[in-house]
């Protein structure tokens, strides 16, 4: 589960006046994947997409740190993925 890349994606998205058609077009990101990250779904994207969506959002709001913060989230949710897993597969 994508829980906070996916509200982080979603409100760096948003500060930055950008629709998901629109940082499909700069982040070469399909639209579909972008809709499913926002959702906390899909397979996590690797670095190399949350460099190309980063350097999207910050290059058209100025906002700094976009891909740091991106891929810290994506890092944490992770880190809970791991943790929630445990405590269902006990052995």
């Amino acid at each position: 589960m994508l829980k906070k890349f996916g509200q982080l994606l979603a409100q760096k998205r948003r500060e930055a006046h950008l629709s998901i058609p629109e940082l499909s077009v700069m982040s070469g990101v399909n639209e579909d994947r972008l809709e499913a990250w926002e959702q906390g779904e899909g397979e996590s994207p690797n670095f190399d997409m949350c460099y190309k969506i980063g350097t999207a959002i910050s290059s058209r709001s100025g906002q700094g740190f976009v891909l740091q913060d991106l891929w810290q989230a994506l890092r944490a949710d992770k880190i809970m993925g791991e943790r929630i897993s445990e405590l269902y597969f006990v052995n």
